[in-house]
Order: C-alpha cells, then structure tokens, then sequence
C-alpha cells in the first residue's frame, strides 16, 4: 500500500513552544499495519505457522516501498534460521484412567491434550502406574501452602486442579486476588517433577463453571512444551464420574474455604499413557532491510532498529490465559505495534535520508517468543559487522503509552540519557527509565555482543499474551508518538561524531 509521508510536524510541539526537525510518523499508517499484522487471518503468528509467513512477507513488501535495500541472505530480504516448533502427532496416543467403577478412556483432541510432553522419535508407554491427589499443584511455604506436604508422589501419577484455591478473593493469603506465580502450568509441572512425579494429570477446578479449555486445538496446532514429564489436560465432563466417586469436588471446595491442603493416595486408581510425539524442525525468517548512510565515509558503520513480529498463536504454553488455548491471540500490541512503528521509521527516514549519515538497518525478528532466537541469530550473522553497529533501539509493546514510554537501557553508554531525553521533547512524549531494566527482549542479544542497546516499551497489560491483545485498544496517536521518538533517536545517534562506549547494564 502506498502512503506518502506526512509532511505535518510532530503534533503537540506546537503547545509545548518546541521546534521540530522530524516530521510526524501517521497514526492512521500505524494502524493499517497493525490490523493487518493482528488480524484473525493470521492467527496471531504463531512461529512456524503460516501466518508468520503471510507477516514477513508483507514486512518485506513494505519495507520495500518504504525505500529501504534488502539486507537479507544472499541480498534479499529474508535471513533464515531453524528452530524446533511443535510436533508430528502420532496414531498411537492414548489415556486410560482404571480403578473406578469403569476405566476412563480419553482421546487426543478431543478430551485431553498435552500441555506439556517429552517429545521423542520413539513412543512413551506408561502402564498401570499409581495415581495421587494433590489438590491444586501448589507449593508456596512462603504462604503457608503447600498441597505437597506429607505426600509422596514419587513414580506416581499426580492428579491436580487447575488454578488456585480462593483466587478471586482479595482477603487471601494466597496472594489476595493476584495469581501467585505457583499457579502457572510451569511452576505445578517442576513441583511435581522434582518430587519424583512421573505424569501430572490438572482438571479444570470445581469454582469455574466451564471447563473453557479447547481440547480440539491440540491436533491443528500441536505445540507442547517440555517438562520432563508429560502435563496433561484432560476434559472434567470425561472423568467426571471419577471426580464424583473419589470425593476430590468436595474436598477442591473444603481446601476453597479454608487453605487446608487435603492431598491423599489414591488407592487402586492407576494410569497408563501411550505418547507418539515426534518433534518438528521449522525454518523461521528474519526481515532485514537497510538505508545506506548518506556519509559514504561513514556508511559502513549502523544503527539497528528492531522487534520481533511472532506472537504466541493460538495460546498453549505461551499463553497467560491457558484455558483459552485454540483462540487466536493476534498479539496487536505484543508486537504488531513495534512493527508497524519499524515499518512507518524506515519509510520517513528514507524521505529524509541527508540526515543519516551511517547507515540504518531495519530487523524484524521470528522466534522472539521462544528465546530471542532471531535477534541471536542476526547477532551472529548481521548484516553490517557487530564491531561497526553502534547501537540498537528495540520497539517492543508500544501501542498502549497511557503514561508515556519506558526506556531501558540508557545506562549502556554514557551519553543515551541525554539522548533520549532530547529526543523525547521533539517527539512530544513523557520518557522514563524502564520498571524492567534492560536486556529484557532482543535488545539483549545485541547486549551480549556489548552493543549499547535501548529498549522502548509502554507496559504491561492485562491483555499481554491473551486473545483480547487486539487492535481496537490501540493508541494510535501515541504509538506513533514513540515512533517519532525512536526515528529522532536514529537521527541523533547516526550523525555523533563520535562513537558510543559500551557500559555493562
């Protein structure tokens, strides 16, 4: 799509009594991108799904028409890297919980998934192993919790609730109404791992009235993590009758009122599990482009600016709400905004190239989500040398500057303070240094390579890797308010004349 660049000023200098030398990046223009890039139709590129693929193809068509050069493998725009995503599902997979009155037979994809699993070329088969209670997975002693307490569950089968006990009550101990960090899949599946655990089993707990969990996405985007030992989560309509018959709903309800932990053995209750997983290797792509520097005596040195344009898919481990797995997380402010911004940087600093004198590469990272693996992958194979990047701005989750932006990393050399305050006063926004300190997303993978690195993010929400991260809680305006700011700290930086000193953060 073709957009002229705005020739409008920065709004807001006006009122603030300030000139200003870089022309407004459009919100309009920033909002096109991100409903494209945070559209159901590309179902929240996931990596390694075909919407990342639709994502940075429309990164390259637009960086190209923004008049930037593809800096990519073999010139042009794409640098390619493998990871390991998801797995092939197998014919085999099976669930059966025996010892009730009638064994419980469950099906992939349909009354249980894996949340997490032990990915493998052969088969895991898992027959007659015992079965135990532990109310809701957690172990906090510094609450006063613990549902491990007394019970052994080594080389045993752990069957658990989801959640936490009193999670909406503002009085508990338990943290008030904030979720305890004990309470991710993460924190159950190592409490049951390192005692000695075999298999853990979570059931959608009694206070919720739904089991909201979308067991038919597992087979479509099949993506589980690894803990050791396979998580599983299985339907609460299938083993209701089980729950019934072993009184676990009323004890779940007795532990609600009074933080007891009621773990128990569950004698006669055993498990086997027939796993067929194997594991998948998926070729990702980074987008890089460049804008030559204007000074051919110093175009062979660059400033970077990046953010990743993966998001989390359709939820699954990734996700902070785990029961919605299977609903598209479109990820509008997680990273579409940092990507839009990139996009509308690279076409206003194309227009205006004279004041650039080094170069400026563009990097839109794949593989973010799982590790920083695209920004670790262009660190090691950049498109100008580390030794002659002299830094790098990194725009990720800008879209929502209620209280202005957050800057990490203004210590990594001395005079980025200064900078970034300056800049701040052009673009007409409030700066200040990040709650979260630096090295928190890709900038870190240029950090390592002891390149000053900033960090440009708006905050937290609670729509952060949940499906209700969409466009229409976009500020536009401000968003494109830190565009400005980042664009006028690419200016700055690529015409010192001297060159930046790395400080550790």
């Amino acid at each position: 799509m073709v957009r002229a660049v705005s020739s409008v000023l920065v709004l807001v200098l006006a009122s603030c009594g300030l000139s200003a030398v870089t022309p407004a990046i459009p919100p309009d223009a920033i909002l096109d991108h991100i409903k494209f890039l945070a559209s159901d139709e590309l179902r929240g590129r996931g990596n390694g799904t075909e919407g990342l693929e639709r994502a940075a193809d429309y990164i390259a068509a637009e960086f190209k028409e923004a008049g930037l050069h593809p800096a990519g493998d073999g010139s042009n725009w794409f640098q390619p890297f493998q990871l390991t995503i998801g797995v092939t599902v197998g014919d085999a997979n099976r669930l059966v919980i025996r010892g009730a009155k009638q064994p419980v037979t469950l099906s992939l994809g349909t009354s249980y998934l894996p949340i997490a699993a032990t990915p493998s070329d052969a088969p895991v088969s898992i027959t007659g192993l015992p079965v135990v209670f532990a109310g809701y997975g957690i172990s906090a002693p510094e609450f006063k919790y613990d549902d491990y307490e007394r019970l052994d569950v080594t080389g045993k089968a752990v069957l658990i609730f989801s959640h936490e006990p009193q999670e909406n009550r503002a009085d508990s101990r338990l943290n008030g109404n904030r979720p305890l960090r004990e309470t991710t899949v993460y924190a159950k599946a190592m409490a049951a791992r390192t005692r000695g655990a075999r298999a853990l089993i979570v059931v959608s707990d009694p206070s919720h009235r739904v089991d909201e969990v979308n067991y038919r996405a597992f087979p479509a985007d099949p993506d589980p993590e690894d803990h050791a030992i396979p998580v599983l989560r299985v339907q609460r309509d299938a083993v209701a009758p089980l729950i019934e018959e072993l009184g676990l709903e009323r004890l779940a309800k007795m532990i609600e009122q009074d933080l007891v932990p009621r773990s128990r053995a569950l004698p006669g209750i055993t498990l086997d599990y027939t796993q067929e997983l194997a594991i998948n290797r998926r070729t990702l792509r980074n987008v890089v482009g460049i804008l030559p520097g204007a000074d051919a005596a110093r175009d062979d040195e660059a400033v970077v600016l990046g953010g990743h344009y993966d998001h989390v898919g359709l939820g699954g481990r990734f996700s902070s709400s785990p029961d919605r797995t299977g609903d598209i997380h479109n990820g509008a402010d997680d990273n579409a905004s940092g990507i839009a911004a990139l996009i509308e940087i690279g076409r206003a600093a194309a227009a205006d190239r004279s004041r650039f004198p080094r170069s400026l590469v563009f990097v839109a990272f794949a593989g973010e989500e799982r590790g920083l693996f695209g920004s670790a992958h262009y660190a090691n194979n950049p498109a100008i040398p580390m030794a002659d990047t002299i830094a790098m701005l990194n725009l990720d989750m800008i879209g929502r500057p209620r209280r202005g932006v957050e800057v990490g990393g203004m210590g990594t050399a001395q005079p980025l303070r200064a900078e970034v305050e300056g800049a701040g006063k052009i673009a007409g926004i409030d700066v200040r240094p990040s709650t979260i300190g630096a090295g928190r997303s890709d900038d870190a993978s240029f950090l390592d390579k002891r390149v000053p690195s900033l960090h440009l993010f708006t905050g937290f929400h609670d729509d952060y890797h949940r499906p209700t991260d969409d466009w229409q809680r976009i500020d536009a305006a401000g968003t494109a308010r830190v565009a400005t700011l980042a664009l006028e700290l690419a200016a700055r930086l690529a015409a010192r004349a001297d060159r930046l000193q790395f400080a550790a953060p």
